[in-house]
């Protein structure tokens, strides 16, 4: 009798105490699931997309083995845990982006977002030269400059470019219905990374020059320096900075006798110069060849980066090792993360994804 009246009380509980219980309690994705999943008058009560959790560790979307496969796995490397979805909206669709916790997908042409946690999807504006359409696919790599439920939300994407007339770089606004060109094709300077800061676009071509446009106005600009750049080094990653500046960040990495090298140069406005820095505060950069994100943390923590690398086996297969660096020690440490199976050499690339249930 006693634990029926207790299972009654909680039940019984008003909405915002409920709502209350919920921002004290939960850190996490998976704690506020638990929290939602208690009775019926909780799920009731807390909404499906919370606002109030902190930016949350991000998870290794590992390769698939062709796009007819639905089913996706998320490595956390920071739990030693495979998280395994069934998505059947994924199927024939090529993953060609991740950001702010959404997928970026596309199928004959067609572009659309996808949340895999919540598995909410929006539509985006087909290819950008619609007479051009030679190949299955042709969008290269994609991002979003926030979470596609704030306002002025933008998608940047890379495009394969057919002829000298096809767009290398495009945006649209979530409930356009075309594309915007920012930038042709250009046989001098090739693209090397992209990233995005609220409605501020960073470029990197070739020559490492970083161009800055605003998608609000196009207006455009290239920073006055270049950047220093070694040929011996493997990777260039463009990243956002801070979430106060956004000024960007570009990391350079070599691999050396097992050993991961990573050099980070950060844009200072007010010198208007690039400069090497070993302290990048509370952030904790994760490094990708699709798509670079960073996460800020609170207390003392940050100053560190992780870097996936794809390790060959033998012809047909490759391993991937995440490498965990300490900026001030240069410090390289291997972090154990559920990734001992051996992939296809035609699997697809793996990707950082940050879960979100917004």
């Amino acid at each position: 009798m006693e634990s029926q009246r207790s299972r009654r009380d909680w039940a019984d509980l008003p909405a915002d105490l409920v709502t209350t219980i919920a921002k004290k309690a939960s850190t996490a994705n998976t704690e506020y699931i638990h929290l939602r999943i208690v009775c019926k008058a909780w799920r009731r009560a807390l909404t499906p997309n919370p606002r109030h959790l902190p930016p949350q560790f991000p998870w290794l979307l590992l390769p698939r083995t062709s796009v007819d496969v639905c089913k996706l796995a998320f490595c956390d490397p920071f739990q030693s845990k495979t998280h395994y979805f069934l998505l059947p909206y994924i199927s024939d669709k090529r993953i060609c982006g991740s950001s702010h916790g959404w997928l970026v997908l596309e199928h004959f042409w067609r572009v659309s977002l996808f949340n895999p946690i919540t598995q909410s999807t929006i539509d985006l504006p087909a290819k950008v030269d619609p007479s051009e359409q030679k190949g299955v696919y042709c969008v290269l790599k994609a991002i979003l400059s926030c979470n596609p439920s704030e306002d002025d939300c933008f998608v940047v994407a890379s495009f394969l470019s057919l002829s000298s007339s096809n767009w290398k770089l495009g945006f649209c606004r979530i409930g356009d219905t075309r594309w915007t060109c920012l930038l042709m094709k250009d046989k001098q300077r090739f693209l090397m990374g992209f990233t995005c800061h609220k409605n501020i676009l960073y470029t990197l071509n070739s020559e490492m020059e970083v161009s800055v446009y605003n998608l609000r106005d196009l207006s455009v600009r290239t920073l006055p320096s270049k950047l220093y750049y070694n040929s011996l080094y493997d990777q260039v990653y463009l990243v956002e900075g801070d979430s106060k500046s956004g000024e960007p960040l570009v990391a350079l990495s070599t691999k050396n006798h097992e050993a991961t090298k990573i050099l980070v140069h950060k844009w200072f406005d007010d010198r208007q110069q690039w400069q090497l820095v070993r302290n990048i505060g509370k952030l904790v950069l994760f490094l990708n060849q699709n798509h670079s994100i960073n996460l800020q943390l609170e207390g003392g923590q940050g100053n560190e980066l992780y870097c996936v690398v794809q390790c060959p086996t033998d012809i047909r297969y490759f391993s991937l090792v995440i490498n965990r660096i300490h900026l001030d020690t240069g410090k390289d440490f291997l972090q154990n993360a559920c990734l001992t199976e051996e992939f296809g050499s035609l699997c697809g690339d793996p990707m950082w994804l940050t879960p979100s249930l917004i």
